[in-house]
């Protein structure tokens, strides 16, 4: 039954308060965080920035006293989702693609810039899958919505409600786990019932077959949750106007300081894999 638990694989939308000092900063500061992590993640030029960004995570999870376990239990999930797109990447031809043949098979061939893209695509999805799972492990719901609104508070007018935004994100991230407990409810009942989700396959086309009725079931409950929390809002004359403001967190001492220091370090790693490890490990 292990296999169809999904709610204790989900470290997306779980907040641990562990007290520590990244718990203390402002939001803001945190989506500062999380932007340099994402930036260096995405935009690093070679398998090696993107690895340095999921160290950086680790360091920071552990500065959070967040176990890298935790963190790591979104990434199984998701896995078989992440390896189809990688063994697509081997199924269509890129244009421009002159590197090496590591192996071909009739029309089919494996190159050496599609390994590149393969373990880029690898270490750039689980790199976010922690970067996020981190973020929304030390900051609540209510400081996941004040930060947006800290952030985009200049834009703020009736054509565009940043209180309105920033509840539809936070919310969202707060369902990822109720969806994963509904999927994982309607699996096992249908389990119990004889049906056959791939248990022990390790075809992926195989487990992505056994899921794939499951889809709609899923997001009519989704759904259904979602109209009963717009139910809820409106019975309560919810309309985003007029509410009451959160106190501000203080600011310490040494915040402003580990901010600039960080994202130096995010703007110096990005520019040292551009300029060195790109070009020293690229093999084409």
């Amino acid at each position: 039954m292990k296999s169809l638990e999904f709610f204790r694989n989900i470290s997306i939308g779980q907040y641990i308060d562990t007290d520590s000092w990244f718990h203390g900063l402002k939001p803001a500061a945190k989506y500062v965080i999380v932007l340099g992590l994402t930036v260096l993640a995405i935009a690093a030029p070679s398998p090696v920035g993107a690895a340095l960004s999921i160290m950086v995570a680790f360091l920071v999870a552990l500065g959070s006293r967040i176990k890298l376990s935790f963190l790591l239990r979104s990434v199984k999930p998701v896995l078989p989702v992440i390896l189809l797109t990688a063994v697509l990447q081997f199924l269509f031809a890129w244009p421009g693609d002159n590197s090496s043949v590591l192996l071909r098979a009739g029309i089919f061939s494996v190159t050496v810039y599609e390994v590149w893209l393969v373990v880029m695509i690898l270490l750039k999805a689980i790199a976010m899958i922690i970067i996020v799972g981190w973020f929304t492990s030390v900051t609540t719901e209510s400081d996941i919505a004040r930060g947006i609104e800290d952030i985009l508070r200049p834009f703020d007018s009736k054509y565009f409600p940043v209180h309105r935004l920033a509840l539809a994100v936070s919310t969202s991230i707060r369902f990822v786990p109720i969806v994963a407990g509904e999927l994982e409810e309607i699996v096992k009942a249908q389990a119990s019932r004889g049906a056959d989700f791939g248990a022990g396959k390790k075809n992926v086309f195989a487990l992505a077959r056994g899921y794939l009725p499951l889809f709609v079931p899923v997001m009519v409950r989704s759904l259904e949750r979602a109209e009963i929390l717009a139910e809820a809002m409106e019975a309560r004359c919810y309309t985003g106007v007029g509410q009451t403001k959160p106190p501000k967190t203080p600011r310490r001492r040494g915040d402003v300081a580990f901010l600039v220091s960080f994202v130096a370090l995010i703007v110096l790693v990005l520019i040292g894999d551009k300029l060195k490890f790109s070009t020293w490990i690229r093999p084409f």
